[in-house]
Formats: structure tokens, C-alpha cells, sequence
């Protein structure tokens, strides 16, 4: 019961922290002309925010490695909540800026440790459901963030959203308090006592260790996935209601309606394909990663047939046929993350798995950035059009289907490697 508890609440922080992210984005005017900068310098803002978060993601999880990580997650927590309380005080560009920036710090704790918390929480023939929860339940909070800004901007000033997700971060850090800090390996069945002064558990990462981590193939491997498929589709949920308003003139309204709809295809997709994974797990260790492969090989061809399509909101039946492509798209790429996720946690030692998460969330959070900006490129060379550029992005991410072919090679004997390590 404690168990469920406690994942339950690691799961409420992983909505709001989500949220948190992605709240300022879709306020971009109201917010320039509120405080008197230009639209895009908002862009800037949130790159750098996930840029700082991912950097400082390390250092969280380099100490979630070293000291309990209940306790590390309760002190970001606060901060990123207070921070954000701030936020709504600034006056200009370098205010927001600076606030922002030092929200990121402590945002950039809640993944890493959240997965290790999980790993330690969940046992190894569910972790692939479990991450996919967690996967749809960031979906989920992505869309709550801009959900909460597209309506209620309409209503009241940009502080009050803000205001809202730092209320939340608060209440987050009041459940926290009631988690239980799981013994690191402990679910993983090669401890003969649940001591955790016992060897390994007692293990403290050390920087030699780092060296290990490099030359786990598969590892390097996944990181290099993700950094160039965050690098193709990171920027596409964030400019999705901005892409329909602009380029198919569909109102703010109906617009985040659709952004609903799609990437709520995620939610389901998630727990779907992390339980698809779990079953094809037990008698084959490629069975994770070559659904990752389908869900890429898919949801790519998808996004590249929908992002070629050119029409405006009058045309019903190519906007039926652009929405059933996107959303099948979405719904494939939603059971990539669970599975990664996943992998990487049977693929590395339990006293390195925070680190090896913060890594993970530093290459997709720095392929989101630089994703934001490409966008950002795109829209001025293709005369102020999203389209142009989703229509690359979608055919570099067909090209990471590629890096998955070395990974299928190596995984089954990192695995058994890891195993033979393992006390």
C-alpha cells in the first residue's frame, strides 16, 4: 500500500513538473506585450529553460546517487515552486529571464529521480507499463500547461497560470514527505538481504564509475537515439497551436481543442506499448526496442505524409486526413519513450541509474532546445510557414530508425553483462 502511495505521488509531480515547462510558451504574445519584448525572445526563454534544467539534472542526480533521494526531490521541488512564485513578479525580459532560469534548477531534478525512485519501486516485469504511465502522465502535463494558458489567457493576465502550477509544486512538495525512499536494487532479486548496508546497496557512484558507463554500448547507443529524435520532433508539440493558427487559420480555441485530441493519443499509447514490451521482454531481450523500432518506423511515415499536406481549415476532408495521420503518429511515437526508459534500467547497474537517467533527460531535454530553434529557423527561411519545417523534422526522425539496428546487435549481451556484474 505504501508502494502504491508512493508512486502515485511521483506521478502527480511528474504532471505538474511536465506543466511547468510548457506553461509560458503559448502566452508568448500576451506576455512580450505585457512586458515590452519581442514574441520570440519567449522562445529563447523556454530553450534556455530546458537547457538549464537538463545540465542541472546531473548534478541532482550525481547527489541523488550519493544521499536519499526523497529528500533531494522535496528541497528542487520547493525551489522550482518558489521560483515560479517569482516569476510572476518580473518586469522585463531579463527578469523573466533570470527567474526562469533559476526555476530550471530545481525542475531539472524531478525526472532523473522520479525514474530511479520508480525502478527501485516497481518490479522488473512491469517497469515497462510503469514508465509508460509515467510517459502518458508527461504527455498529459505537457497539455496541461498549454491547456491551462490557452483558456485562461483569455480570461486573465499571464500570471495567473503560472500562479496555479506554483501553488501545485507546493502541494507536490507536501506529498512528498509521504513517499517511501526505496533500497536502491532491491527489486531487482540479487540481494539476499534488504539491508541496504549491504554491498551495492551501501555503493556510492564514485567519478571512475563514469568510465563503465561509456563503455556500455547500448547506453551510448540509446543516448544518441533520443539526442537526434528530440532533435526531430521535441519542437512539435510546442508549436503545434501556433502551426494551426498560422499556417491552417484555425481559430485559439478549436486550434487547442485538436492539440487535446492528438497528443492526448499519448496517454494510452504510454501503458499500451510498455505492457507490449513487458510480454515481449520475457522471452526476448530486443522485444523492448524493436516495438521502439515500429513506433518510430510509424509514426514518422505518418507525420511525414500529414506535414506534406497543404490545405487550409476550409478543406474538411484534408483536415480530417491531416488530424488522423498526426494523431496516429502521435499515439506511435508515445510508446517510445516507455520502452527507452525501461531498457535503460535493465542495462545499467543499480547504483549508477540515477546518473544514467539524468544523462538520458540531458540528451533529449538538449535535442528538444535545439529543436525549439531549428523550428524557430525554419518559420523565418519558409516566409513565417510551420509546415515546411514539421516536414523535415518528421523525415530526421524516419533517419534515426537507422542508430536502432547497432543497438538490437548489442543490447542482449549488455544485459547478460550486466546480469554477471550483479551480486
Amino acid at each position: 500500500m505504501r508502494k502504491l502511495k508512493s508512486i502515485q505521488i511521483l506521478t502527480i509531480l511528474t504532471l505538474f513538473s511536465s506543466a511547468l515547462f510548457s506553461i509560458i510558451t503559448p502566452m508568448s504574445l500576451e506576455i512580450s506585450l505585457a512586458l515590452n519584448f519581442n514574441e520570440n525572445q519567449v522562445t529563447f526563454i523556454n530553450s534556455m529553460f530546458l537547457m538549464v534544467g537538463a545540465v542541472s539534472s546531473l548534478m541532482w542526480a550525481i547527489l541523488g546517487d550519493k544521499f536519499p533521494r526523497k529528500s533531494l526531490l522535496i528541497i528542487s521541488t520547493f525551489e522550482w515552486a518558489l521560483l515560479t512564485l517569482f516569476t510572476i513578479f518580473s518586469t522585463n525580459f531579463l527578469s523573466l529571464l533570470v527567474f526562469q532560469l533559476i526555476t530550471a534548477i530545481g525542475f531539472g531534478a524531478a525526472l532523473p529521480l522520479i525514474f530511479s525512485l520508480i525502478i527501485d519501486l516497481a518490479d522488473p516485469e512491469s517497469r515497462g507499463k510503469q514508465f509508460g504511465v509515467l510517459s502518458a502522465v508527461y504527455v498529459l502535463g505537457n497539455g496541461l500547461g498549454q491547456i491551462l494558458s490557452g483558456f485562461l489567457i483569455d480570461y486573465y493576465t499571464w500570471q495567473v497560470p503560472i500562479l496555479i502550477i506554483s501553488i501545485s509544486g507546493f502541494a507536490c512538495t507536501g506529498l512528498l514527505f509521504f513517499v517511501a525512499e526505496p533500497m536502491r536494487g532491491a527489486k531487482d532479486g540479487i540481494y539476499k538481504t534488504v539491508d541496504e548496508s549491504a554491498p551495492g546497496l551501501a555503493y556510492k557512484i564514485k567519478s571512475g564509475d563514469f568510465k563503465q558507463i561509456w563503455k556500455n554500448k547500448s547506453t551510448l547507443w540509446i543516448l544518441l537515439l533520443n539526442f537526434i529524435m528530440f532533435i526531430s520532433i521535441g519542437a512539435i508539440s510546442s508549436f503545434f497551436i501556433s502551426m494551426l493558427k498560422n499556417d491552417y487559420n484555425l481559430s485559439s480555441t478549436l486550434a487547442t481543442g485538436f492539440l487535446i485530441l492528438v497528443f492526448g493519443s499519448q496517454i494510452p499509447s504510454g501503458p499500451i506499448f510498455g505492457k507490449l514490451g513487458d510480454k515481449r521482454y520475457e522471452y526476448d531481450k530486443k522485444g523492448r526496442m524493436k516495438i521502439v523500432f515500429l513506433c518510430l518506423f510509424g509514426g514518422s511515415i505518418f507525420y511525414i505524409i500529414a506535414f506534406s499536406l497543404f490545405f487550409i481549415s476550409t478543406d474538411l476532408p484534408f483536415l480530417i486526413m491531416f488530424f488522423a495521420l498526426v494523431l496516429g503518429g502521435a499515439f506511435l511515437f508515445g510508446g517510445i519513450d516507455p520502452l527507452t526508459q525501461a531498457t535503460l534500467g535493465d542495462i545499467n547497474l543499480p547504483q549508477v541509474r540515477s546518473t544514467i537517467y539524468s544523462l538520458n533527460y540531458l540528451t533529449y531535454t538538449f535535442g528538444r532546445s535545439i529543436s525549439l530553434l531549428i523550428l524557430g529557423q525554419f518559420f523565418l527561411t519558409f516566409n513565417n510557414s510551420y509546415s515546411p519545417g514539421y516536414f523535415i523534422l518528421s523525415i530526421m526522425a524516419l533517419s534515426c530508425t537507422l542508430i536502432l539496428y547497432p543497438i538490437l546487435k548489442v543490447i542482449p549481451r549488455d544485459i547478460e553483462n550486466i546480469k554477471s556484474k550483479q551480486i
